[in-house]
């Protein structure tokens, strides 16, 4: 009687620790669940970008000689975006932190701050208009027209955003 109750519970645990949502159900992973979240991570980043692909083509209409040329410069101009928002966001840590930790924030640390995010958010505009600009001869005005809107289409849109 008592092997049967720990069998039954030993597989009762067993089951249980496989149903637990992100547990690694190939035993060759198990070692190294992190890798297998970085893999997931990674799939999910390529799901977005081949999503943002078929929208925008869709979208814009684009012949494959346009998309050749157009989704090169996409993926440099998102590259620059990207390392903009970092910049940002590590101008915000030591605010962020001192709101977190409840201390005080003096008026030259807040002018300090929005002076510097004010200036990365120009420059994140002037680099949004040197890449439409640079799209003259890649996709014509309507086409143009229509992704410098796109942003406002895909705002709320979950798959156009980052993870």
């Amino acid at each position: 009687m008592k092997k049967t109750t720990l069998l039954i519970i030993g597989i009762i645990l067993v089951s249980s620790v496989f149903a637990q949502p992100g547990a690694c159900r190939d035993p060759r992973m198990m070692h190294k669940p992190n890798k297998m979240a970085m893999m997931n991570k990674e799939h999910r980043g390529e799901n977005r970008e081949q999503m943002m692909v078929f929208r925008l083509t869709e979208h814009l209409e684009l012949t494959a000689e346009q998309a050749e040329k157009f989704f090169p410069k996409m993926r440099e101009h998102r590259a620059i975006m990207d390392k903009i928002d970092e910049e940002i966001f590590e101008t915000s840590k030591v605010l962020r932190d001192k709101v977190k930790d409840e201390k005080e924030i003096s008026d030259a640390e807040l002018k300090n701050f929005l002076t510097k995010v004010s200036a990365l958010q120009d420059k994140k505009s002037d680099a949004r208009n040197e890449f439409i600009n640079s799209l003259d001869n890649v996709l014509d005005n309507t086409q143009i027209a229509k992704l410098a809107m796109a942003p406002k289409l895909f705002k709320n849109d979950k798959m156009m955003k980052k993870g």
